[in-house]
């Protein structure tokens, strides 16, 4: 799972109307000298990110645009930071990183708080067929990576995919097999079936911050 965890997964921007976590100041992390703010990262995103993610961070199932809500602050911090410096390279988030205010460690750092806060809530359940099958293969084929819980690492190498869209998960691996009808993670060869299979697995996960609240997008 090695070159999942080298790319991760792609980070769209968006915004949040949730103002409880407005307020919220969390002091015990830095990016130079100023203490760090999910208020601030707040009003960035929501200056410069509203136009792809859902006004949640749920991001869109239908159009494969990942749930960011309740990711593991450092895995976001650091690929905000390797967006900012066009290290991952997209057309669609050059638009939010032009702007000053986007392109600092320290928006990364609140940006990436604020986002690491917002509740995770529940999608729409994928396709039970698939599920049974997805925990095998996931375990076989993911697991040393990712963790048994699909959890990822808490120093921001590997993400959660706890919770994620189905549709995006699926999009994401295909990616991966795009010039060959087979990919190769970990030792293991997966078909498409498989990839299926594993995506709806996870996707029926809860979130590492779950909320109760039912989603269906």
């Amino acid at each position: 799972m090695n070159r999942i965890a080298r790319l991760g997964f792609a980070l769209f921007a968006l915004s949040s109307g949730i103002s409880g976590l407005a307020s919220c100041e969390t002091p015990s992390r830095q990016a130079g000298s100023e203490p760090v703010s999910a208020a601030r990262g707040r009003e960035i995103y929501q200056r410069h990110c509203s136009g792809c993610l859902a006004i949640r961070g749920t991001g869109d199932a239908f159009l494969a645009v990942p749930a960011l809500a309740g990711q593991r602050l450092e895995y976001l911090r650091q690929q905000i930071e390797r967006f900012s410096i066009n290290e991952r390279h997209s057309s669609r988030m050059r638009w939010a990183f032009n702007r000053v205010s986007m392109n600092t460690p320290q928006a990364a750092l609140d940006v990436a708080t604020y986002l690491s806060q917002l509740p995770v809530l529940k999608f729409a359940d994928s396709d039970p067929r698939h599920k049974t099958q997805g925990q095998t293969l996931f375990a076989a084929s993911c697991s040393v990576c990712h963790g048994t819980d699909a959890e990822g690492s808490a120093d921001g190498s590997v993400p959660s995919l706890r919770a994620q869209h189905d549709a995006y998960l699926v999009n994401r691996l295909r990616q991966f097999a795009s010039t060959s009808p087979m990919v190769e993670i970990g030792g293991h060869v997966l078909v498409d079936d498989d990839i299926i299979a594993i995506s709806a697995y996870l996707s029926s996960l809860q979130g590492l911050n779950v909320t109760s609240e039912d989603h269906r997008p």
